[in-house]
């Protein structure tokens, strides 16, 4: 064999219709390639021996490279430029809630891969990847960045900014009655929002994969922008709510490797949280007798103060006696700094013995330096004109916890592991608050006499927990493995006043692992649990849960899994009897008998139901009121319902991928969410809501390879929203959109 022969790295054949190009690219001759192309016919086949011939380098035209090799670096990248459009109908504050897909041009996709190729180069990083997509206006933007340079360095950096937009109608809507004089239905949700945030992470490894290695991260997340807010003083005043509330998290670690079974790692964290979100009074939308403007607020009422017999004049004023806002703000900028150190360890050199440790301590402090709210109108049931708060607050929060698991392969098939938790944490407190109260009864005149009461408060919560969990696991059989164990936890309950509340769980633990066959698995989890006291109403005093998986492949085109995720829990004491379950059943499939054709089918059924004993006042009396215990009629609350709440739920989803000829790809698919869920409903005019709603989702998408590199995209998805029940005071919230996605995909 010749040396030019010797000397062949590799060989393309590329075919594109009738022409056959052969691409022979040799190591010697700096890594240049033959280009020959021949005309073929389908019953053609193409032969080249591996000549000498072959071999001899161009002597026409200089080499002409296939692969994209730039600086050392194979480079591989694709960008998707196109955009959205949309047509939609019904309500566009649910549209924006649920998709906010909005018409214009996008960046659909970009990516960029850099892949070191051969000896002879000094490069900064041996790996590059990043990826972006969002960007032009699409409420989700994204972008990656990683490299690394082999045993030196690993860095992962990622940013992500999300547009926050929701205006449920229904959301902290006071449903107004009727019968209210006048009748002013609130037809938007007065805590609707629209806020953006930003998330930043940075990572780096030093010698990742030496014995000793350093990690340093950064993150920052910041959330701002508008929102709506209310304020009780007398009425429920709308605030515009200005957030701008940022966290910054630096961590740096240190990883050693004692040997190649052992490694201890020290972490330290801090977190510095910076709040100055503020809050102000919306508007005045109306006029004072003498002309001032004045708010009423959003929950006008037929029923009124004394000695406000109606909140407006006949010629249409407000009446200066009633509940009404001249002026509101607030302030209250909030730091808290919160350092961590953590200490961890694994190892298993010691022969069939694996151990597994953690003991991490945090200091949290936080301060309210210069509380500021300020009160301009009037509260007539206590005869406030106007009020002033000042004031200022700390609170730090130590916690300490810690666990510790080690696992003993007591036999090539039984093994124990036991694993120990430990959490204590303490949060004292202190505030001092001053407010100054002017009185008055009428808007018309300016606040009278003042009183000013200074209130200092110290406050307390400690908490302790032990858990211990031992388990048993048996390979019983090579197509069998079984696990049971017991858990108890111990919790003690400490707030400011001395109470001392102990809560004692015992847990009984079971599982297994079975394959029958080499098509199928099944897992089973079982867990059950007993509580000797609650903490609060709906944490239970007793629980089942029961998980099953399975999947089972019987052919190699065809997968079948199921799950069924079942918990049921109660607290069944008197005046409580909270009962409350979430049953899953789940079930999907994949067919793909070639790379032709494939078939996705998911179907899901989810009921989440509590009960639970609630007492309240109200007047007028609901008509579903029940008679309220003894206790409840003692706190001046008479009435009761069940708290009843069923969501039962329903999601099917189909998916379909084609490539019927070589350059055309198509799929599509429908999905639905669907729930009819049932509540109690204490206001006459509560309506179900999304509570029985529909979600429609179909879609499909098609991609043409019209060029070598270049492709066309057309994605169209259709959203669909409505509601099983009457819409109630506020605006319908159903919608109907269509969003037609057209793209160029180009890979160089």
């Amino acid at each position: 064999m010749t040396k030019s022969v010797q000397a062949l790295s590799y060989l393309r054949i590329l075919r594109c219709g009738g022409i056959v190009t052969l691409a022979l690219c040799l190591a010697a001759y700096g890594g240049g390639c033959l280009i020959a192309t021949a005309q073929a016919t389908p019953s053609s086949a193409l032969i080249v021996p591996p000549t000498a011939a072959t071999a001899a380098p161009p002597t026409a035209a200089p080499p002409t490279p296939l692969d994209n090799i730039r600086y050392g670096y194979v480079v591989h990248q694709s960008i998707d430029f196109g955009g959205h459009i949309v047509s939609r109908s019904g309500s566009g504050s649910m549209y924006d809630t649920l998709v906010n897909i909005q018409s214009g041009p996008r960046i659909l996709n970009f990516s960029l891969n850099l892949v070191g190729t051969g000896p002879g180069h000094i490069r900064l990083f041996d790996r590059l990847s990043t990826d972006s997509f969002g960007y032009g206006g699409d409420p989700n933007s994204v972008s990656t960045l990683n490299f690394s340079k082999g045993k030196l360095y690993d860095f992962r950096g990622s940013y992500r900014r999300d547009r926050q937009y929701s205006d449920y109608d229904l959301l902290a809507n006071p449903l107004i009655p009727p019968t209210s004089t006048p009748y002013i239905p609130i037809v938007d949700s007065p805590h609707r929002f629209n806020t953006v945030r930003r998330m930043t992470d940075l990572n780096l490894t030093l010698a990742p994969l030496a014995r000793f290695s350093v990690r340093i991260d950064y993150g920052h997340i910041i959330s701002q922008g508008p929102s709506y807010s209310t304020i009780h003083e007398g009425a429920d005043g709308l605030l515009t709510q200005f957030w701008r509330n940022g966290t910054d998290t630096w961590s740096a670690g240190l990883d050693w490797k004692v040997d190649p079974h052992t490694t201890v790692s020290y972490d330290e964290f801090v977190m510095h949280y910076k709040g100055d979100t503020r809050w102000q009074l919306t508007g005045l939308n109306n006029v004072l007798p003498n002309g001032t403007p004045v708010a009423l607020g959003v929950d006008l009422s037929s029923v009124w103060a004394a000695p406000c017999a109606a909140p407006f004049n006949a010629n249409g004023t407000v009446n200066p006696t009633c509940n009404a806002f001249l002026g509101y703000s607030r302030s209250a900028p909030t730091r808290t700094l919160s350092p961590t150190e953590q200490l961890r360890f694994q190892s298993a050199s010691i022969p069939q013995l694996k151990l597994n440790g953690r003991i991490l301590y945090s200091g949290a402090t936080s301060t309210l330096n210069n509380y500021n709210e300020i009160f301009n109108g009037l509260t007539s049931r206590s005869a406030l004109r106007q009020s002033v708060v000042t004031g200022s607050a700390r609170i730090r929060r130590i916690n300490v916890n810690g666990d510790l698991s080690a696992t003993w392969q007591i036999t090539p098939k039984l093994s124990a592991t036991n694993t120990y938790d430990f959490w204590n944490f303490r949060v004292p407190g202190t505030n001092s608050f001053s407010e100054t109260d002017y009185t008055g009864t009428t808007l018309l005149a300016a606040p009278g006499a003042a009183t000013t009461t200074t209130t200092t408060d110290h406050q307390f919560l400690n908490q302790k927990s032990k858990t211990d969990t031992f388990l048993f696991a048996w390979d019983a059989t090579s197509h069998a493995r079984l696990t049971a164990g017991f858990r108890y936890r111990s919790r003690i309950i400490t707030n400011a006043g001395g109470e001392f509340i102990p809560i004692h769980e015992d847990w009984a633990l079971f599982g297994a692992a079975l394959r029958p066959t080499p098509l199928l698995r099944v897992n089973l989890n079982l867990e059950a649990m007993y509580a000797d006291k609650s903490f609060t109403r709906i944490s239970p005093r007793q629980m089942q849960h029961y998980i099953v998986r399975t999947t089972y492949k019987p052919h190699p085109w065809l997968t079948m899994a199921g799950t069924i995720n079942i918990r049921e829990s109660r607290d069944n004491v008197e005046t409580v009897n909270h009962l409350e379950h979430n049953r899953d059943f789940s079930f999907g499939t994949s067919i793909s008998p070639n790379e032709r054709w494939s078939i996705d089918l998911n179907y899901s059924y989810d009921d989440v139901f509590s009960s639970t004993i609630s007492c309240y006042a109200s007047t007028p009396t609901p008509p579903n009121a029940g008679v309220a215990p003894a206790v409840c009629i003692a706190a001046a609350t008479p009435f009761a319902n069940t708290g009843y709440y069923n969501a039962p739920t329903q999601f099917v989803a189909f998916g379909l991928m084609a490539n019927p000829f070589k350059r055309v790809h198509l799929g599509g698919g429908y999905r639905v969410s669907a729930v009819n869920g049932t509540t109690d409903a204490i206001n006459i005019r509560q309506v179900p809501g999304s509570l029985r709603s529909q979600f429609h989702t179909p879609y499909a998408n098609l991609a043409v390879d019209i060029a070598p590199n270049w492709s066309w995209k057309g994605d169209y998805n259709y959203y669909g929203y409505g509601e099983g029940g009457p819409s109630g005071p506020t605006l319908p919230r159903s919608f109907h959109g269509n969003v037609c996605t057209l793209a160029v995909h180009y890979a160089f």
